[in-house]
């Protein structure tokens, strides 16, 4: 039998899953830039990569209280990401400075990111975008 926390990541996945497939989300893509090792001996970090996942979510608005013209600036949205990529694996960890891409070609950079992981399963991350 699955567990609370499993049980709770299946749901959200089901909510977060985009419409065609069921539930109430859009879909997008996560790119991850990771950064290569730190190599002490020359100083200088080696290659990095980038890690791309199709995913889903649904987008809300800042409330206007909530705007503070510094952390959170006029026409940023928060993404609430399903924990699950579309292919069923678990979605990449989102970073500040991430890049969540629409289908239609809108990009939005990961300002903040707030995942949601009760006893260590991931539920869904809250992201911060703006516009890219």
């Amino acid at each position: 039998m699955a567990s609370y926390d499993e049980r709770a990541q299946a749901m959200a996945a089901r909510v977060l899953a985009i419409k065609s497939a069921g539930g109430k989300g859009q879909q997008v893509t996560l790119e991850v830039t990771n950064q290569g090792a730190y190599d002490p001996a020359t100083g200088a970090t080696g290659t990095g990569s980038i890690t791309r996942q199709t995913g889903s979510g649904i987008e809300e608005y800042f409330r206007a209280s909530q705007i503070d013209g510094s952390l959170i600036m006029v026409g940023d949205v928060r993404f609430m990401l399903s924990p699950l990529a579309t292919d069923g694996a678990v979605i990449a960890t989102a970073v500040v400075d991430a890049l969540l891409e629409y289908p239609d070609g809108r990009k939005w950079r990961v300002k903040g990111a707030e995942p949601f992981a009760p006893a260590g399963t991931l539920v869904y991350t809250m992201l911060h975008l703006r516009r890219s």
